[in-house]
């Protein structure tokens, strides 16, 4: 991921609360932006969400879009994190366990955080309308497959995956499953229900619908 060398201009380095103002202007973003989308989120509500000025968040993102970006970056990040930790916290649990350990922390991580996931699944459709807020570089694109990747490669050495398994074709096939179920959100009644879906595909993964 390449760094910038340059601040913006008006951008305080030292000033005091910095890392909390921007968390929370991140926060504010997500939410408003999973709940209206891009087009129809303000600068305004999301500072009036943030509880800064219009005048401050324009300290910290330069553009709404840059605001987009930035949120999905961190948004991104979150949620690969949520699976590595599940699998840090249960080296011994076979991946497919993991796995749903690693859904349980998303289930736990949307309700805490309203609008992440929402967010997170529609920012597909929103990128190809609008091309600036493409913000994947190889690091952020790669986050997903490598930990997909990382799951399974595990589960072969370890004799869990079936024969026949192709790694790079199953990696796909959780892709598919993880985002699919992402956009399941946006039409359920609450996040209970989104769980109740997320522990249904668990039982999936634990071969738990079969007899």
């Amino acid at each position: 991921m390449k760094i910038a060398t340059k601040r913006r201009p008006g951008r305080p380095v030292h000033a005091e609360g910095n890392a909390d103002t921007r968390s929370r202007i991140i926060d504010a973003a997500v939410l408003c932006f999973g709940r209206s989308g891009f087009a129809e989120a303000t600068n305004r509500a999301i500072a009036r969400q943030a509880d800064v000025t219009s005048a401050s968040l324009y300290h910290y993102f330069d553009s709404k879009a840059a605001l987009y970006r930035a949120a999905l970056r961190e948004v991104n990040a979150a949620l690969v994190e949520a699976y590595r930790a599940a699998c840090r916290e249960a080296p011994d649990a076979s991946s497919m366990e993991q796995l749903s350990l690693g859904l349980e922390k998303v289930i736990e991580l949307s309700r805490r955080r309203p609008g992440l996931v929402r967010f997170a699944s529609d920012s597909a459709s929103e990128i190809e309308r609008n091309a600036d807020l493409d913000w994947l570089d190889e690091t952020d694109a790669a986050a997903f497959p490598d930990f997909f990747r990382d799951l399974l490669k595990r589960a072969h050495q370890r004799g869990e995956l079936a024969r026949g398994i192709d790694i790079e074709t199953a990696v796909k096939v959780l892709l598919a499953c993880v985002t699919g179920l992402a956009a399941l959100h946006g039409s359920l009644r609450d996040e209970q229900e989104f769980a109740a879906v997320l522990r249904t595909f668990e039982q999936l993964l634990q071969g738990g619908f079969a007899q």
